[in-house]
């Protein structure tokens, strides 16, 4: 015979819960789940257990109460004193004669016995320990005592006569039969209570692992997805739960992801495109500069064409840092503030300057006085990407108009331009990195200037939002938390 080796794992119709591990959700949800299984059914055995048994037992109060009714009336107006002649006369025992071991007594108002159906009664120490414990006794009382070899559930009743008690009557019926039944019914219940306990691990088992097979799909899917192939979305399950939530949240996460090496792909390019044109023009300049002798107005001319690459490349190059400035999220010190009055003064004469190659009007309304938390020269190279934007796509001869009020507790800066506005499609993305519009494909620019505006305003704890209408010019709107006064 081949004996069982416990060295092998333990295995439950195919299950090995050995190697289960006891730290996954799977294990825990097989517990819980055995457990609420086995405390339910623990509770539901113990009800059915508990009403059964009183049942039974309410069966042998009412017979023990009807045979007390009879005595009572067998006995009648007798004085207890003389039951016994009753008793001698036999007609207890006729009475009570199919059933055996059946206890009648009935005593007077003293507590003596005057009547018994068992022989020996006064001397039964139980049996006067119980007439001694009930002689107050005014309403019917049931008890278990043990008398001999048997278990009596025995009724105590008052026999009362002008509103006192006259005497009591003892009436006895074995219960040995009943307690009998109860252990049956309780090994009974408790070997059915084992025999479910495998099929309900088991049953916890599976149901722990169909709860958890969508997310184990969620999770095999991920794993298959690479940087390369973002665009590949998970499985959503159609059970319309926390789980398929969970699968439309992945999916969106990804699709962020997608959009952000996207954008910073092309990101790459771009500043590799930004860089590369400007390096590869200066390098040709100085090297057809140092090609040959040349007069001084030549080298003054070479250098004119040098330094607008080198001013592309410094733009290009702090357009980099920028972005690295507000990726790294600074926190803005409280203890820096802004002359926004002044700093708008400023940009208002650079855009001025800026404009007078188009013959473009540049307006101004500019409250005195306005002062806010942050960095003077973050916030004014953002607003500078503002007017830089406006001049650059307002055609000649339009006007731009600069506006610096407060609202409530807020410095609100406006920049209306009477361009030719901004696509209804391009609008969700014109803060997006190296988003450039569709008709902006003739106008120089890497797409970074409103990010990097937007990355500013709102490290400064301000908002920035953009209104237009193709047609109808552009309305930029900046607001800023005005310095405490406090």
């Amino acid at each position: 015979m081949q004996r069982l080796s416990l060295s092998r794992p333990f295995m439950v119709l195919g299950i090995r819960l050995d190697n289960m591990n006891k730290k996954s959700i799977r294990f825990r949800l097989t517990i819980w789940y055995s457990l609420a299984f086995f405390v339910s059914t623990a509770i539901v055995f113990a009800v059915f257990f508990y009403i059964t048994k009183q049942t039974l037992l309410n069966q042998t109060d009412r017979s023990i109460i009807a045979h007390a009714e009879t005595l009572t009336k067998i006995v009648g107006d007798e004085q207890p004193s003389m039951a016994q002649g009753v008793f001698n006369q036999g007609i207890i025992s006729q009475q009570f004669m199919e059933m055996p071991g059946m206890l009648v007594l009935i005593t007077d108002k003293s507590g003596k016995i005057t009547g018994s159906s068992q022989v020996g009664a006064d001397e039964n120490t139980i049996l006067k320990d119980l007439i001694e414990k009930s002689s107050n006794i005014i309403k019917p009382t049931f008890v278990e005592r043990r008398i001999g070899t048997t278990t009596l559930r025995i009724g105590v009743f008052p026999m009362m006569q002008n509103g006192e008690s006259n005497g009591l009557i003892f009436m006895g019926d074995p219960v040995d039969a009943i307690y009998d039944s109860f252990k049956s019914l309780i090994l009974t219940l408790t070997a059915v209570y084992l025999l479910i306990a495998i099929p309900a691990i088991i049953g916890s088992y599976l149901l722990a692992k169909s709860a958890l097979q969508p997310i184990l799909k969620i999770s095999s899917d991920l794993q298959s997805i690479t940087s390369q192939d973002l665009n590949h979305h998970v499985a959503v399950p159609n059970t319309e739960d926390e789980v398929s939530e969970l699968a439309v949240t992945f999916n969106e996460l990804l699709q962020r992801l997608h959009e952000s090496f996207k954008r910073e792909r092309q990101f790459i390019g771009d500043v590799a495109h930004e860089l590369k044109t400007p390096v590869a023009t200066l390098k040709g300049e100085i090297e057809l500069a140092l090609s040959k002798k040349r007069t001084n107005e030549e080298y003054k001319n070479a250098f004119g064409e040098t330094l607008i690459d080198v001013n592309r490349l410094s733009t290009t190059i702090r357009n980099i840092l920028d972005l690295a400035w507000i990726g790294a999220d600074k926190a803005i010190s409280t203890n820096q503030q802004t002359d926004l009055t002044a700093v708008l003064v400023e940009l208002k004469d650079i855009a001025v300057k800026l404009a007078a190659q188009k013959h473009i009007t540049v307006k101004s309304h500019i409250a005195e006085g306005i002062q806010v938390i942050g960095s003077e020269d973050k916030l004014s190279r953002s607003i500078l990407n503002i007017l830089d934007n406006a001049v650059k796509y307002t055609p000649t001869n339009e006007t731009i108009s600069i506006f610096l009020r407060t609202k409530n507790s807020e410095a609100v800066v406006e920049v209306i331009d009477s361009g030719n506005g901004i696509l209804e499609k391009d609008l969700p993305h014109i803060f997006d990195r190296f988003y450039r519009g569709s008709k902006t494909a003739k106008t120089l620019g890497s797409g970074l200037g409103l990010a990097i505006a937007q990355g500013i305003i709102e490290s400064h704890g301000g908002t920035i939002s953009i209104a237009s209408k193709v047609g109808h010019g552009t309305h930029v709107t900046i607001s800023l938390p005005l310095k405490d006064k406090s």
